[in-house]
C-alpha cells in the first residue's frame, strides 16, 4: 500500500489526500499540471517506476507505467499489482488536466475538471460506477473565488442532495490558512494549512481532540525549484510516521523516492525511467 500511495500521489497525481478539498483540488492539480508541462518540455513519451524492496530486490508482481501521446492530450497509466491490472487514462488540454478515468474489474472511476476564464478550477465532477454491485456515486465541487483570485467556498454535492458547504480562510499573509466545512450550521471539520517564507505549503493540519492541540497530517519540504523533496505522513491513530524523500535531475525530472519510517527503517523506494519521443 505504501508503494502505491507514494505513485499515485507524487507521479501521478491523479490520486490525493484523502479529504482536504484545498489539497485535492486546488494545489494537487495545479502541481500535477505542472509536472505534465515538464514533460511535455522535455519530449517525454513513457516513464516506468521500478520499485524496490528494503533488501533492494525488485518488488515482484508489481509495475506502474505512462504512455504519453504524441500531441499530449491523453496520459495512459497501467498499474499490476499482485496480478491485478488498473488502467488510467488523463485527458489535458491546453496544457490542463481535464479528465481523469480509471477501470478496474467492474469499477469504473471518472473525474472531470472544470477551469474559469482565468484557469481557475471552477467545478470537479467525481462519479464512480460499480457494475457488480449496480450502484452510482456521484460527487461535485463547485468553486467561488473573490475579487483577488483567491477561494473562499466551495459546495461539496454528493448525489444530488448531501451537501457540505466549504469554508476557505486567509491568513495574515494571504494565504488559505483554513478549511472548514459545514452542514446544517454545524461545523464538522476543519483543516489547517501552514506556508514557508517562500509561501510554499509546509503543513497540512487538523485538531486532535485526544491531546487538544492541533497537529500535522502532512509536512512538506522543497527544493529551490519549487519542487517537494520530503513529505512526512503522520497517522492519528499511530505513533509511527513515514518519510518520502523525493530526488531530481538537473531538467527537473523526478529520478527516485525512498520511503522511511519513524526508526530511519526504508519501507520501499522507487526509480523512474524515462523515454522520450
Amino acid at each position: 500500500m505504501i508503494k502505491v500511495f507514494s505513485i499515485i500521489s507524487f507521479l501521478l497525481l491523479a490520486g490525493s489526500v484523502s479529504a482536504q478539498y484545498y489539497f485535492n483540488d486546488i494545489i494537487s492539480i495545479r502541481q500535477g499540471n505542472d509536472q505534465y508541462k515538464i514533460w511535455r518540455a522535455q519530449k517525454i513519451a513513457g516513464i516506468k517506476a521500478i520499485s524496490y524492496e528494503p533488501d533492494n530486490s525488485v518488488t515482484e508482481g508489481f509495475s506502474v507505467s505512462q504512455e504519453i501521446s504524441r500531441d499530449g492530450k491523453r496520459v495512459n497509466i497501467t498499474t499490476q499489482n499482485n496480478n491485478q491490472t488498473s488502467v488510467t487514462i488523463n485527458t489535458y488540454d491546453l496544457g490542463v488536466l481535464k479528465r481523469t478515468q480509471t477501470n478496474n474489474k467492474n469499477i469504473s472511476n471518472k473525474t472531470e475538471y472544470t477551469y474559469d476564464t482565468q484557469g481557475r478550477i471552477s467545478r470537479v465532477s467525481l462519479s464512480t460506477i460499480d457494475t457488480f454491485m449496480n450502484s452510482t456515486i456521484s460527487e461535485v465541487h463547485e468553486w467561488s473565488y473573490d475579487e483577488y483570485g483567491a477561494p473562499v467556498s466551495m459546495l461539496k454535492i454528493k448525489n444530488q442532495y448531501d451537501t457540505v458547504m466549504v469554508q476557505l480562510i486567509k491568513d495574515e499573509q494571504g494565504n488559505i490558512g483554513e478549511e472548514r466545512w459545514k452542514k446544517n450550521g454545524r461545523t464538522i471539520e476543519s483543516y489547517y494549512y501552514y506556508y514557508n517564507a517562500n509561501r510554499q505549503l509546509t503543513d497540512i493540519a487538523r485538531y486532535n481532540s485526544r491531546l487538544k492541540k492541533i497537529l500535522p497530517d502532512f509536512v512538506y519540504e522543497y527544493n529551490t525549484g519549487n519542487q517537494p523533496t520530503q513529505m512526512t505522513q503522520y497517522s492519528l491513530g499511530s505513533n509511527n510516521y513515514f518519510v518520502w524523500k523525493y530526488k531530481y535531475n538537473d531538467k527537473g525530472l523526478k529520478t527516485g523516492e525512498i520511503c522511511s519510517d519513524k526508526s530511519k527503517l526504508q519501507i520501499g523506494r522507487i526509480e523512474y525511467q524515462y523515454t522520450e519521443q
